[in-house]
């Protein structure tokens, strides 16, 4: 890097146009709302999983590659699109995708069976994945500098925003209008992405050729490692880890896959993802930030809905009631995101917002089984209004010493980990809090003893009021033994949602230990230029 980079701030605007016009304000918004439709459909079925079993008749193993086959697909395709839209153009092969994204969705809606669904999910995550990386890439590349804070909060509305309302819409559309409907909503929305992309983009010549220089090897190695990855990920916490065989085979494949791709990325012509990109500082820091972020982000909120279901029994429009709080003030926060960019160090929002979203996490910590939708409230607006305040800035440090023509590969490298991170968050989640829990009953099972007067008087008392109700000595006896089981167990969940919190606190605190390691940006200059 030469001394005229010392100060950060780059100066190649004469590649990027010096003011905003309609088609590429229509690119850029048809980006991000095929962005928010592809993060969006993530979660969106979620809510709904029991009404889809219930129609294709699919046990509770069948149901979760509902997800499975979204997931694997969507992680696969994301570092693969700045090849594709190299090869393509931008234009030609976005609009591929939203065909392809709206088609998936209308035949999930008419899906009848688990394969029919398993392929068309599929599909959705392969357009769908490519979508978001390709919106962060209209961002970088189409902008002019100074708008670049805007349209890094657009964006960073759809990554943020988007995981929240999943669950609310998909719960709200089933209970209102069944299951199909979560599927069907796709449509006018993905309309509008097509018109508004096909406005604002320009068409560019096919290079094809550059399939003679695809090294097949590390696809082939891209596509098995990034699969079983997804596949651990998704389902290791339902078939208990590598007990089972599939995880393990899935295990192999990740061993197997992803060492060698990464390996020849440094030492082939032309990789398919440039890795160098790491040796950037901002960038390398960014991005495992981000992950850690999207671990945080995804998990918290799978938390708390699994705390809502199973501790305080909220249905699933109950609790999309509930998260709208995290949704609903950070739309108070971004209009004002771009004007603060531009005049606060960016470092210190996001630490703001790390430290918001920490302090969100570590009231969450003190749950107790008073603590239901309307107590969450303060801790889900103190993180709803953290959230930005870390994802944008971040977003924008973490890609502004990148070139313009590394734009894309970073936006994939970028979104890939993000992504990643959501999903080990989601497996962590489940996983550490069956093993917390029955750390918890463990403990507080010690304090019962036989022997203690106080409990088996409790016993005596209980198991007398089940005989007056004509149950038998045995009944009584069992039913008596529940009501002081059922507390323990209730209770050691309970400890066990506050152990994950806690566990989230001192994550994001680490992370904005990493944010003072960044070097200052300034968010109005050219953050993809050439340098």
């Amino acid at each position: 890097m030469s001394s005229s980079d010392a100060d950060l701030s780059l100066s190649s605007a004469n590649q990027l146009p010096d003011k905003m016009t309609w088609a590429t304000w229509a690119a850029v918004i048809g980006g991000a709302l095929g962005a928010f439709m592809a993060i969006l459909d993530i979660q969106v079925t979620n809510a709904s999983l029991r009404d889809i079993s219930g129609a294709l008749n699919l046990s509770l193993s069948e149901s979760g590659w509902i997800s499975t086959s979204y997931l694997i697909a969507e992680i696969i395709v994301i570092p693969l699109t700045a090849f594709f839209s190299q090869v393509f153009g931008l234009k030609r092969y976005m609009l591929v995708n939203c065909i392809v994204f709206l088609a998936a969705s209308i035949m999930c809606g008419l899906s009848w069976n688990l394969p029919s669904m398993i392929f068309c999910r599929a599909l959705q995550g392969l357009s769908g994945g490519a979508l978001i990386p390709l919106s962060f890439q209209i961002i970088l590349t189409m902008m002019p500098e100074k708008q670049k804070p805007l349209g890094l909060t657009i964006f960073g509305l759809t990554v943020t925003l988007a995981p929240t309302l999943g669950p609310s819409l998909g719960g709200y559309l089933t209970d209102q209008y069944g299951w199909r409907s979560i599927f069907f909503i796709n449509i006018v929305p993905g309309i509008l992405m097509m018109l508004a992309l096909n406005f604002g983009l320009v068409t560019e010549k096919l290079k094809l050729e550059k399939f003679k220089n695809l090294d097949w090897i590390s696809l082939i190695c891209l596509i098995v490692g990034l699969s079983g990855m997804t596949y651990i990920l998704e389902d290791g916490p339902k078939k208990d880890w590598f007990d089972s065989l599939d995880i393990r085979w899935g295990l192999i494949m990740t061993i197997l896959g992803l060492p060698i791709f990464i390996i020849r990325q440094f030492y082939i012509e032309h990789p398919i993802l440039r890795l160098t990109l790491f040796k950037n500082r901002n960038f390398a820091l960014g991005t495992i930030i981000t992950a850690v972020a999207g671990c945080a982000l995804f998990s918290g909120i799978y938390g708390l809905s699994l705390y809502l279901a199973q501790v305080q029994d909220y249905s699933a429009a109950g609790i999309g009631k509930v998260l709208m709080w995290v949704g609903l003030p950070q739309l108070i926060v971004m209009p004002f995101l771009p004007f603060l960019m531009k005049r606060v160090d960016m470092r210190v929002l996001a630490l703001i917002g790390l430290t918001m979203f920490a302090y969100s996490n570590y009231i969450n910590s003190l749950l107790n089984i008073n603590v239901s939708g309307d107590e969450l409230k303060l801790s889900l607006w103190i993180r709803a209004m953290g959230q930005p305040l870390f994802v944008i800035p971040l977003s924008a440090m973490a890609m502004a010493l990148v070139s313009k023509e590394q734009a894309a590969e970073g936006s994939s490298i970028f979104n890939m980990m993000r992504n990643l991170g959501a999903s080990l968050g989601i497996a962590l989640t489940t996983t550490f809090i069956l093993k917390r829990q029955t750390t918890h009953m463990f403990q507080m099972s010690e304090r019962l003893s036989a022997f203690d007067n106080r409990l088996v008087e409790k016993l005596y008392v209980t198991e007398m009021q089940f005989r007056t109700q004509g149950l038998d000595a045995a009944a009584a006896k069992i039913q008596s033994a529940k009501q002081i089981i059922q507390p323990v167990l209730r209770d050691s969940l309970i400890e066990s949602f506050s152990d994950i919190f806690f566990v989230l606190t001192w994550a994001l605190l680490a992370c904005g230990l990493l944010v003072l390691l960044l070097k200052k940006t300034k968010a109005d200059t050219d953050i993809s230029a050439s340098h």
